[in-house]
Parts: C-alpha cells; structure tokens; sequence
C-alpha cells in the first residue's frame, strides 16, 4: 500500500505520545503525518532488490502484515528487531 493510499483513510491512535491537551485536530494530523512518513520508509526499502538484504525486507513484510494499516508500528517492530538481532 502506497502513503498517498493509507494517508486517506487513518484512525485515530490512542498512544500517548503528545500532551493530553493537545487538540485533536493537531493530533490526528500527527499521526496521519507520522504513519505517512513510515509508509515512505517502507515503501523504499522494500523495492530494494539488493540480494544481501532479502531477509530484512522479509522480516519488515512480516512486521506490516501483523500490523495493517500501522505502518509506524511495523517499522519500529523491525527497528527493534535489527537492534536486538544486528546482522539478522
């Protein structure tokens, strides 16, 4: 799924990674902004045909598909990965 797509259509997050008094237009547009900037990321990674990277960008396909429709969750679940498991 593209950023342009996923852009159109995102939920509300209930993560408290702003101030409780920030509004909610200000919020929403955080996050639309936030996970579409993650779905760019992954999206260039994952068009890399580079052989000695197959693995990672299976493991990040793995990570958007428990994940749908969270891209910034999936990337920092294989962020986390590649630092607990550098090399994997």
């Amino acid at each position: 799924m593209s950023a342009e797509r996923m852009f159109q259509s995102v939920a509300s997050d209930p993560d408290p990674w702003m101030d409780s008094d920030t509004p909610a237009e200000i919020r929403q547009f955080a996050l639309e902004s936030l996970r579409w900037q993650a779905q760019e990321i992954i999206d260039e990674l994952l068009v890399s045909k580079e052989p000695g990277e197959e693995l990672s960008r299976a493991r990040l396909r793995r990570c958007v598909a428990r994940n749908p429709g969270r891209p910034e969750r999936a990337l920092l679940e294989q962020l986390t990965a590649n630092r607990e498991h550098p090399g994997l």
